[in-house]
């Protein structure tokens, strides 16, 4: 029987600071087998207790973590930008795998696909668009052929050059609004109905590829704008669709051409992720990280099944007692064949302590094929005797 796939979702400059030696020794001893590393990700604000030397760190923007060719980019309109830190502090990919095919931990890709600002503002006219035309900079689209080109490139130029055991697919979707960004004001507050439906998007691609589909994209775009207008112009704020999310979509049967815009908005990126599928090296499996109400991010799992893998469910904020059903339920979509993966936090006080992180993941392990964990340079040291305690209780 194949051991559980157990892994940490880790940075490179981590790797870096505290040693790769000491990093893979302790996760071992957490009983970890698998490292899941950034090999793409976005900016932020980090504060990294578990990291020995920076412990606050602001990460370059939507940059690569491992050595890109320019040369199979050269047709590209979108194109990577590899970190400084990967020529400075070494590729950490590289030096993972090597240790891999040695016999260490196992190598998973945690690829952030479409969030991406730096590229959003380089490029706006790839970028999600609102029903007012609004740009939203940190989200390229996926119905957008140029983003779509340089997501199945990324995981290409990763899964061939380097040929990790798996690739995470973060972000692939529509994004939406709520996603975060710098200093936000909301003094609405937004209402969860018109929070979605800023985050439908009505770019150009997105509109000529739903017209060309029968779908009236520009009654659905009229008919989101005039909602959001009416809930802008509200002195108090109220919601229109009291029944969403609990509904999903059903929500917005009364308004034809937005219900049928909603069910379109799940084909590109279900032809998308069929398109890095196909661009994946075969000896790298291809998971989709995922969680409750993706939905609204245009994820439809059932009709995703053939061109994945497996799912890595992050079940983050769920409450214990419905880890369980819910990743049944999903293993019961999934079958026997392909991977099923549970996600935890360590964050506090999402987790309250090592006792909550034990009984979360007991409700786990009877649905799954392995547990991740986040995050290795967020969290204390001492965290990770949680992990071990959690694996072997």
């Amino acid at each position: 029987m194949m051991a559980p796939a157990n892994s940490i979702w880790t940075y490179p400059w981590d790797l870096h600071d505290i040693g790769l030696d000491a990093a893979l020794e302790r996760t071992s001893q957490a009983g970890l087998n698998t490292i899941s590393l950034a090999t793409s990700y976005h900016a932020g604000r980090f504060l990294q207790p578990g990291n020995p030397r920076r412990r606050v760190y602001f990460p370059e923007d939507g940059t690569v973590y491992f050595r890109s060719d320019p040369a199979k980019w050269s047709d590209h309109e979108i194109t990577p930008k590899q970190a400084a830190i990967v020529d400075t502090e070494g590729d950490m990919l590289d030096a993972l795998v090597r240790r891999r095919d040695a016999g260490g931990a196992a190598v998973s890709c945690w690829t952030v696909c479409l969030h991406n600002t730096r590229l959003g503002l380089m490029h706006p006219g790839h970028v999600m668009r609102t029903a007012h035309g609004d740009p939203m900079s940190y989200a390229l689209c996926p119905s957008s052929p140029a983003a779509r080109a340089y997501v199945t490139g990324l995981v290409s130029e990763i899964s061939h050059a380097y040929r990790p055991d798996r690739i995470e697919l973060e972000s692939p979707d529509f994004m939406g609004f709520p996603h975060g960004f710098h200093h936000e004001k909301d003094g609405l507050p937004l209402q969860p109905d018109e929070s979605f439906l800023l985050g439908v998007c009505f770019c150009d691609y997105c509109r000529s590829t739903a017209r060309a589909a029968g779908l009236p994209a520009d009654i659905a775009q009229s008919q989101v704008a005039r909602l959001l207008d009416n809930a802008f112009s509200r002195e108090l704020p109220r919601s229109q669709f009291p029944d969403f999310p609990s509904n999903g979509p059903e929500s917005f049967e009364a308004h034809s051409a937005l219900s049928a815009y909603l069910a379109w908005r799940s084909e590109p990126v279900t032809s998308l992720i069929a398109e890095i599928r196909e661009a994946t090296h075969p000896d790298t499996k291809v998971l989709l990280i995922d969680a409750e109400g993706t939905w609204t991010g245009g994820i439809d799992l059932p009709n995703l099944l053939p061109h994945l893998d497996g799912v890595l469910h992050c079940a983050y904020e769920t409450e214990p007692a419905r880890i369980s059903p819910l990743l049944a339920q999903t293993r019961a979509l999934l079958g026997s064949d392909k991977t099923l993966i549970a996600g935890f936090q360590l964050f506090n006080p999402t987790v309250r302590d090592q006792t909550d992180l034990e009984n979360r993941v007991a409700q786990a392990l009877p649905h799954v094929d392995g547990l991740n964990f986040y995050n290795l340079g967020l969290v204390p040291q001492a965290r990770l005797g949680w992990i071990a305690a959690a694996l072997h209780k």
